[in-house]
């Protein structure tokens, strides 16, 4: 994982990142929505693992759905927020790197989560190769991994883009991106008003870029049957298969 992602979240973005992205209770709605949707609820294998798990949108939902739920996460921060939201439901934390394959290989899950652009925050197109790689290995037969990331591949390299994220009357958060050949700079702004007059605060990190095509190969390379995939309204998400 990126070193400039994990100081990033740790010192400017923990705090906010529950408010930046709304309603709890609706992202998990609408994830509930998407796994009963593709037929993604525990059978005999209950065991799930949820890889960059934040403060918990996936994970609470797999819970709540019937898995037993291991979440892993690099920033303390989120984690204890998913803690908190989790109460007493089967979900299990571990805090490190996702690419530290030690710190969460060998439960054999039916079903493993890389959502919310976690894939985006590795170091190299090549670290996104071998944790796809890694989860082939790890999965039970038959097992399924869902996969969900921004599509930065679109946009031409030097293209300068600012979008509002978040405001309320006393904070708004923007995302300013500046994409290069292979990556995008990413710059998150954060205006503050407490004390009375606006503060502005802001911190950056690097994200590396990945076409669906590119997805896709990573996918079948590893060996995965390829399930449900889409690319609209720039977000992909795919779906597929460790055959039995």
């Amino acid at each position: 994982m990126d070193d400039t992602a994990r100081t990033h979240y740790d010192s400017f973005l923990a705090p906010v990142y529950s408010w930046m992205h709304g309603s709890l209770e609706e992202r998990i709605r609408k994830n509930r929505e998407f796994f009963s949707r593709h037929a993604l609820i525990p059978r005999d294998n209950r065991v799930a693992l949820d890889l960059g798990a934040g403060v918990g949108y996936q994970s609470i939902t797999l819970a709540q759905l019937g898995f037993s739920v291991t979440a892993v996460d690099f920033c303390s921060g989120l984690l204890e927020q998913l803690r908190m939201h989790a109460g007493d439901q089967r979900i299990g934390t571990l805090h490190g790197d996702i690419m530290d394959f030690a710190l969460w290989s060998g439960r054999s899950p039916a079903l493993i989560t890389c959502m919310g652009d976690t894939l985006t925050h590795l170091h190299s197109l090549q670290e996104a190769e071998d944790l796809v790689r890694r989860c082939y290995n790890e999965l039970a037969f038959g097992g399924r991994i869902v996969l969900s990331l921004r599509d930065y591949s679109r946009e031409p390299a030097g293209e300068i883009i600012v979008v509002p994220v978040q405001r309320d009357n006393h904070r708004i958060f923007l995302c300013r991106f500046e994409y290069r050949d292979r990556t995008v700079s990413v710059r998150d702004i954060l205006y503050s008003s407490g004390t009375g007059r606006w503060r502005r605060t802001a911190s950056q990190y690097t994200k590396i870029r990945i076409a669906p095509v590119t997805l896709a190969r990573m996918l079948a390379d590893a060996g995965f049957v390829p399930g449900f995939c889409s690319a609209d309204n720039g977000t992909i998400i795919a779906i597929a298969r460790k055959d039995a």
